[in-house]
């Protein structure tokens, strides 16, 4: 049975209260999916690398389109231009719930279903 472990974050993008939809779906593994919504419509939605945000939970990474570090929370910065902030508990808690369905070296991907995934869009 494939595992999809759903929550919601609330966040802050400057002053702005700003609402994230996660999930993590074991069959994309390595990813941790955020929607960002103002409780009714869906304005952006990123795929996060699952371990970046867990490493950015203590010290800061990545460059380019994302960064994440820990100051007063957790920031998730996107494009060099919107910096969302999170509480490092409740991050924590969801992450922890993504290791304990598929941990850390155990992540399987099925490549057959994802060419045919990338065939099938093309």
């Amino acid at each position: 049975m494939n595992t999809v472990l759903h929550d919601k974050l609330f966040m802050r993008l400057r002053d702005l209260p700003v609402l994230a939809h996660v999930s993590y779906d074991e069959d994309d593994p390595y990813a941790v999916r955020m929607a960002f919504t103002d409780g009714m419509r869906v304005y952006a939605e990123w795929r996060l690398d699952r371990d970046m945000l867990r490493e950015g939970i203590r010290h800061e990474v990545g460059e380019g389109d994302v960064r994440v570090w820990p100051e007063d929370g957790v920031h998730i910065e996107l494009c060099g231009e919107a910096d969302f902030t999170v509480g490092q508990a409740a991050l924590e808690r969801f992450l922890d719930r993504t290791y304990d369905a598929v941990p850390e070296g155990e992540e399987q991907v099925d490549v057959d279903a994802l060419v045919s995934r990338l065939l099938a869009t093309s």
